[in-house]
């Protein structure tokens, strides 16, 4: 009877760190004792600690903030960095960093050619806090301004880019080797005045694995040219993104040099603007640029589905077409197979 009481008593006395610490109950005078069944502060600290460090690896944490009262080093929201510039500098490479970018936050750039920002640290995450109006932006006064990607392993979350003056080059720059990107849920576009564009929002050098996920675009018909032009980025990825506007050359380009084993997936593309649609198509790529591509929306007038998606490498499954709002053809897919080993593309618009 005696060993059974023990036993439960060593049950009942144990501490479950597998669930969350239960901290409503008043403090007790064995909190950080270091008593390993009675301390709950202490073994709230360890679950803190647990859970902290199981979303950000080994990287250290750090705050950009415009509207911050007194800058400080950085290292908390009462004393973070007023510009992201500053605060990438805190950054240490392949520690696996995050610098947060505060809801609210907002910066122009203060020179002609000189970046707002560039991300050359390696292994690091940019990310911002704040949705709508709040989401952390970036002004782009001079045309010449730009972002730049350039270091391996980068990933930017949550920024808008938004311009603020005519035909501004790029917006955000992969240069070439920062290989691995990741550009996640940002915004280009969304002008302070309707003819502020970017002529190019996103521009990938020579880089493997880019992913371009789940941004918005949005252009007028003013200046813009391309919202993405990839070059030489092998094994990229560009999915769920909306790419609204007039874009004068096509929504997606690779106009210079050949990219092989392209994702192109699950993408809102309308090229043109609330009066007319373009008569552009929605991407052109290279005669030998070499992909997949399946289930996009394409609104453009050009005429037919071939001529919408421009990439004779390409292997299309099920993207769609129109051109004609409440048309009696609204939407359908073009089918394409290999006509021959060398790799050939017969279009069949599948009507």
């Amino acid at each position: 009877m005696r060993k059974f009481i023990l036993l439960i008593l060593l049950i009942l006395t144990t501490p479950l760190f597998a669930v969350d610490t239960d901290i409503t109950k008043r403090p007790t005078s064995y909190w950080w004792t270091g008593n390993p069944s009675r301390d709950i502060g202490w073994n709230w600290a360890k679950d803190i600690n647990n859970t902290v460090r199981g979303s950000r690896g080994t990287g250290q944490v750090f705050y950009v903030d415009s509207n911050v009262a007194n800058e400080g080093d950085g290292r908390t929201i009462t004393g973070a960095k007023d510009t992201v510039e500053e605060g990438i500098q805190l950054l240490i490479a392949n520690r696996g960093d995050v610098l947060y970018v505060l809801q609210g936050h907002n910066e122009d750039d203060t020179a002609a050619a000189v970046p707002l920002f560039d991300a050359d640290i390696a292994g690091s995450t940019i990310k911002g806090i704040g949705e709508g109006s709040l989401m952390p932006t970036l002004d782009f006064v001079y045309a010449t301004s730009t972002c730049k990607i350039g270091a391996v392993n980068v990933r930017v979350e949550n920024i808008r880019f938004r311009t603020s003056a005519n035909a501004v080059t790029i917006g955000l720059e992969v240069e070439s080797g920062a290989d691995y990107p990741q550009i996640i849920g940002c915004e280009f576009g969304f002008a302070e005045t309707s003819t502020d564009e970017f002529a190019i929002a996103i521009k990938v050098g020579t880089s493997t694995g880019a992913v371009i996920v789940g941004n918005r675009f949005q252009a007028g018909g003013q200046a813009a040219v391309v919202a993405i032009n990839i070059e030489d980025a092998d094994y990229c990825t560009i999915a769920y993104n909306t790419i609204l506007g007039d874009h004068s050359t096509a929504q997606i380009t690779n106009a210079i040099q050949l990219c092989e084993y392209l994702t192109i997936e699950d993408n809102i593309l309308w090229n043109g603007d609330t009066a007319a649609l373009k008569a552009e198509p929605v991407w052109e790529l290279l005669a030998g640029t070499i992909g997949i591509s399946r289930r996009n929306y394409a609104a453009c007038n050009v005429g037919n589905a071939s001529l919408a998606f421009v990439g004779d490498g390409i292997y299309n499954f099920g993207n769609y077409y129109n051109e004609t709002p409440s048309g009696g053809v609204a939407a359908f897919n073009i089918d394409f197979t290999a006509a021959s080993t060398t790799g050939t593309i017969v279009p069949t618009d599948g009507r």
